[in-house]
């Protein structure tokens, strides 16, 4: 299973093209950590793609007026996924506190955005993710198998 993971898109819709054409065929989905415009960085996304976008997204601090919640969890590949964009988890000073409620909710795989800094790690067997900011060029690869979990930050 291939994930695609955006952050902090902040607007350009550009950069959000080129990352969703380049994968499109090979993603199952992909993932939005917040600050998209309250997902309008989206609606265009799915007009000139459509149904071959599979799409979970949370709301970050500049998401106004989104609907979507700011955190998410589910099970992808057999793996637990918790999403979120991590301001609630104040990731600009540390990110002990996500990896901590990580570990506590059970979950394999923590992403997060915020910081437009991309990192990975893994933390007491939970990875933790932040694909950096796609208004930057940045974004993250998840590949699910059976035998491992592989994350990698990648640029356009």
């Amino acid at each position: 299973m291939r994930l695609i993971v955006v952050s902090d898109i902040h607007g350009r819709k550009g950069n959000l093209f080129e990352i969703v054409d380049r994968h499109i065929k090979e993603a199952d989905y992909f993932l939005c950590l917040g600050d998209c415009n309250s997902g309008d960085d989206f609606d265009d996304i799915n007009i000139y793609f459509g149904k071959k976008v599979h799409l979970i997204t949370v709301s970050g601090n500049t998401d106004y007026y989104s609907s979507e919640p700011t955190e998410r969890e589910f099970t992808l590949a057999g793996k637990r996924i918790m999403l979120c964009h991590g301001h609630t988890f104040n990731v600009k000073m540390t990110y002990i506190t996500l990896a901590h409620e990580a570990k506590n909710r059970g979950v394999d795989i923590a992403l997060f955005g915020h910081t437009h800094e991309p990192y990975i790690s893994l933390e007491n067997g939970v990875y933790l993710m932040n694909p950096g900011s796609a208004a930057n060029g940045s974004y993250g690869i998840i590949d699910i198998n059976d035998k491992e979990i592989i994350c990698e930050n990648v640029r356009i």
